[in-house]
């Protein structure tokens, strides 16, 4: 059963704040449902990332009331044959292009239903070949907040979506840096029972359980906020010391 559209929309994209993308898209939010809650998750996925798009997705799961909807948008292929989809799971609400943006979401335990945007049936125009964010997914998620769509009459079930590759799976690695320079591995905390320290770039450094455990610039391992091994330098920028980024292998020490 769907749950009851809380009137919070929750957006990600990688359009950045210096363009006037994201404003379009909140104004047609509020076109459609004016006493909508807007909230930002991010707009700094970077550009045309859907990976790392998909891997921050999923840190909005159980962080927002039940109802939310998550308006995602990080779409190279706007306007070619990929589909538009609408979905729920985990108790939300999600909206993205069908290029493997909701994996991470569908991949978690849960139970939920995908469904294809039929754009005609809904009457959705497009102004424009290049900004589905502001003419069809920013519009949906206000009519849906609004409660004038209903989610089993946005179009038929899709039971094929696009996957890609998770990115906490394979060899342990480092998959997102964050503003800090933290650098966020796949490796989760289950896996590190038995770990003393972590190894990347010919450099070992311990696991502890805060920043503030170590001195100024020293590098440490510890367990994120996404639950997940993420090397860092306290009071720094483990990314500038290393000269390192995504794709880094690290190692786990016993």
């Amino acid at each position: 059963m769907s749950p009851r559209p809380s009137g919070i929309v929750v957006l990600l994209t990688d359009f950045g704040t210096r363009d006037p993308y994201v404003g379009l898209m909140k104004g047609m939010v509020l076109k459609n449902q004016p006493s909508a809650t807007l909230v930002d998750l991010t707009h700094d996925v970077p550009p045309q990332d859907v990976a790392v798009g998909a891997f921050l997705l999923r840190s909005a799961i159980d962080r927002f009331p039940t109802g939310s909807i998550v308006l995602a948008v990080v779409d190279p292929g706007v306007f070619t044959t990929r589909r538009i989809l609408c979905g729920v799971r985990h108790g939300m609400y999600w909206i993205a292009p069908d290029n493997g943006l909701l994996g991470e979401v569908w991949a978690l335990p849960g139970t939920g239903e995908l469904r294809q945007v039929d754009l005609i049936h809904l009457g959705f125009c497009f102004t424009s070949r290049t900004f589905h964010g502001r003419d069809v997914l920013a519009p949906l998620a206000g009519n849906l907040a609004a409660g004038r769509v209903g989610f089993t009459s946005v179009g038929p079930r899709v039971e094929d979506p696009v996957v890609l590759p998770l990115l906490d799976s394979g060899s342990p690695r480092v998959v997102f840096v964050d503003a800090y320079g933290n650098l966020v591995t796949n490796v989760p905390a289950s896996a590190i029972a038995r770990v003393r320290s972590v190894q990347i770039a010919g450099r070992s450094m311990p696991i502890r359980g805060t920043y503030g455990e170590v001195a100024k610039g020293s590098l440490l391992a510890l367990i994120n906020s996404y639950d997940l091994l993420e090397i860092a330098e306290y009071q720094g920028s483990a990314a500038n010391t290393l000269g390192l980024g995504c794709g880094a292998e690290v190692t786990l020490e016993t």
